[in-house]
């Protein structure tokens, strides 16, 4: 066969993939990130609160946690039912790495609905709402 011949499968030597070059420079696109890895990006966002009158940066995370604790602490409503709730939740929530894309797919949705059925009914309309 010489360096000229082309045809099914021998594209001319101009066109050939050079040597260390991928045929694929970009890869395979990587897969949706899940719902919890999504929520947990948005947790880690860092913002300002002011605690006690002074600034403090914290990660959205760590205000909500301080704000659910300190709510149930002060005698607030419903915010003892929600700690002991988010609580057990997080006790129950099992590890996801090593988890199938579909495995973790059906976790996120249960967490989802775990975390609808927390919420008042006045949430559930405005999210159905909007």
């Amino acid at each position: 066969m010489s360096d000229d011949e082309t045809g099914y499968g021998k594209p001319p030597k101009k066109y050939q993939f050079q040597k260390g070059t991928s045929g694929n420079p970009r890869g395979r696109p990587k897969g949706k990130k899940s719902f919890a890895a999504r929520f947990q990006k948005f947790l880690d966002e860092k913002i300002t609160v002011n605690i006690n009158g002074k600034p403090e940066t914290l990660t959205k995370e760590d205000a909500f946690l301080k704000r659910v604790i300190n709510d149930a602490i002060a005698g607030k409503p419903g915010a003892t039912n929600q700690l002991i709730a988010l609580k057990q939740m997080v006790s129950d929530m099992p590890d996801t790495e090593g988890m199938s894309a579909s495995e973790r797919n059906k976790l996120d949705q249960a967490l989802l609905e775990s975390f609808m059925q927390l919420m008042s009914p006045d949430w559930k309309i405005k999210l159905e709402g909007s």
